[in-house]
């Protein structure tokens, strides 16, 4: 009954009223499968091999440092350029690729930066009286001879999965397993980025890189988002910032003798313009393979939209936005807290993008990092991750035993948990549905900082605090429109795995083909999203009415 007597007319807390419909039909689901086995199947590491978020970047940068890009005239000419390469450096991996355009290409490792400079050295320009030609550090590769290979020259898997599975794969895949938890580990390792794909993006971050440090020696661009917190899905967007670095010459202290600069202020949001201003337009005359710039400098955040069409990114270039790295960092983190994350984060999120609540272009609807710190949050609350505090606390005590090989501050803080929580993926995300079927969102914000609910700051419909500024609400672009359906899908949801079969709890939630029809969550103008309430008014009567109903059967 006290669920009944807190309904009011508040459209984003009415809603959550709906749940009583469900109060006496609740099904819990027991775990059937072993942790260790799900925890291969994601490739889970255990926590004494945690790789830290800056040591994982510096890996990644130094890798693609070691990479060359190289476009071919034919795929049968592989082997041919295996060949010229070796003979000159040492080749680590070879990755040939399709582009979405049908060009060629081979990204090469190479066993050291020596190397790669080694080839630079023995390329060369064409020669054109007419044009100016920059330099790049991309290449082109043709052999003299026509080149006849043997059928087992041409075995070589040449990759080309750049754009997200179909529906009809997808459904064809889960249709294959019989659990839940299975479906969701199965649609994980369908959507996740490939290890070709990862290169890729570092090497268009460095790529950008070679090119603004010609112009800003103390300029680096590094890739943040979904691309590096372990969440991204094959085709989502490449976020770059520019980066600026100190020099690692300690004696340029003392120093007498200097490059004169023109300093370039990146401080304030008219200079971030600025920069990038000039820096779309080298981007424009300079670089190869780059199509489709657009300067979006009166955004809250000034970036430069571009296609790499050699590596086939749709990328976001950004001016010094380090809030934007760090939020990165953390979810990286969480990421490698526990094997079930990734997976029900992916789920989740394929869902939301089903239901059409995640979309690509910014808006008033709820966005992909919100939703993801909406599922940390519940997470929190299920003692699977820690608040932000906690990570900190744990990572200063890791500092101070920084003498003890030993010692993670993972496993310090596993074994500082009373009850450990070993609910299967299955229980996790119809728990989760469940959980914000009934939240109050009316007066209650998301605090992943400290682990628990608090009250608002303002009248935001939806409020999601900032982890690192306490602030600002992250979620703030959220109408109450958008809110209203984003719990009315959550209700949806837990509502389908209620009354679903196991084996058909994933393909109901994310059938593609059943949800042509999507309804829009964005609104054009205010008279739109007042039409919509006026018209949930009758509905939200008789939703009181139901639920006083319920609530007397109940009682």
């Amino acid at each position: 009954m006290a669920l009944v007597h807190r309904i009011n007319s508040n459209f984003g807390f009415v809603l959550n009223t709906l749940y009583c419909k469900c109060t006496t039909n609740i099904k819990r689901f027991v775990t059937e499968h072993n942790v260790m086995r799900y925890s291969n199947q994601v490739g889970a590491d255990k926590h004494t091999n945690y790789i830290p978020f800056d040591q994982m970047l510096k890996f990644r940068q130094d890798e693609a440092q070691k990479c060359i890009l190289v476009r071919l005239s034919d795929m049968k000419h592989i082997s041919d350029f295996e060949k010229f390469c070796k003979y000159y450096v040492t080749v680590v991996n070879i990755f040939p690729y399709y582009t979405v355009n049908n060009n060629n290409f081979v990204l090469m490792e190479l066993q050291s930066i020596e190397d790669v400079q080694h080839l630079r050295d023995i390329a060369v320009f064409k020669t054109d009286v007419e044009c100016a030609q920059s330099v790049t550090p991309l290449f082109s590769f043709k052999p003299r001879k026509k080149i006849y290979p043997n059928k087992s020259e041409n075995n070589i898997s040449i990759y080309s999965n750049f754009k997200a599975p179909t529906p009809n794969k997808i459904d064809k895949l889960l249709g294959q397993v019989d659990s839940v938890s299975d479906q969701m580990i199965a649609l994980y390792n369908c959507l996740k980025i490939t290890d070709l794909d990862i290169r890729l993006r570092f090497y268009t971050a460095n790529e950008i890189s070679y090119y603004l440090s010609r112009l800003f020696p103390n300029i680096c661009v590094v890739p943040f988002g979904s691309s590096v917190n372990g969440f991204g899905q094959i085709g989502c967007d490449l976020d770059l910032l520019c980066k600026t670095i100190e020099n690692s010459n300690k004696e340029i202290n003392w120093r007498k003798f200097l490059f004169m600069t023109q300093n370039i202020p990146l401080a304030e949001r008219n200079e971030q313009k600025e920069f990038l201003e000039a820096v779309g337009t080298v981007m424009k005359m300079c670089i190869p393979g780059i199509s489709d710039i657009r300067k979006i400098l009166e955004a809250r955040v000034p970036i430069i939209k571009f296609y790499n069409l050699y590596t086939n990114m749709k990328c976001d270039l950004s001016s010094t936005n380090l809030i934007a790295l760090h939020m990165s960092e953390l979810l990286y983190i969480y990421g490698q807290l526990d094997w079930r994350i990734k997976p029900l984060v992916c789920t989740i999120r394929k869902w939301a993008r089903v239901m059409n609540l995640t979309k690509d272009q910014p808006g008033h609807w709820i966005t992909n990092f919100s939703l993801t710190l909406l599922i940390i949050f519940y997470l929190q609350t299920k003692d699977i991750l820690p608040s932000v505090n906690t990570i900190r606390c744990f990572v200063e005590l890791s500092k101070s035993n920084s003498k003890d090989p030993n010692f993670n501050w993972i496993t310090s803080w596993k074994t500082s948990i009373k009850r450990t929580n070993d609910e299967d993926l299955h229980n996790l995300l119809f728990n989760f549905f469940e959980y914000y079927s009934i939240f109050d969102f009316k007066t209650q914000a998301i605090c992943i900082r400290d682990g628990r609910y608090k009250p608002k700051n303002d009248f935001s419909p939806l409020y999601i605090y900032n982890p690192f500024n306490s602030t600002l609400n992250v979620s703030k672009n959220v109408t109450s429109c958008g809110l209203i359906r984003l719990v009315d899908c959550f209700q949806k949801a837990f509502n389908t795995m209620l009354n679903s079969a196991e084996k058909d709890v994933i393909l109901k939630l994310i059938n593609l083909e059943a949800k042509t029809k999507k309804t829009n969550c964005g609104f054009n103008d205010q008279k739109t999203q007042i039409g919509l309430e006026e018209k949930l008014l009758p509905t939200v009567t008789n939703i009181n009415s139901l639920a006083k109903i319920q609530g007397n059967i109940i009682k």
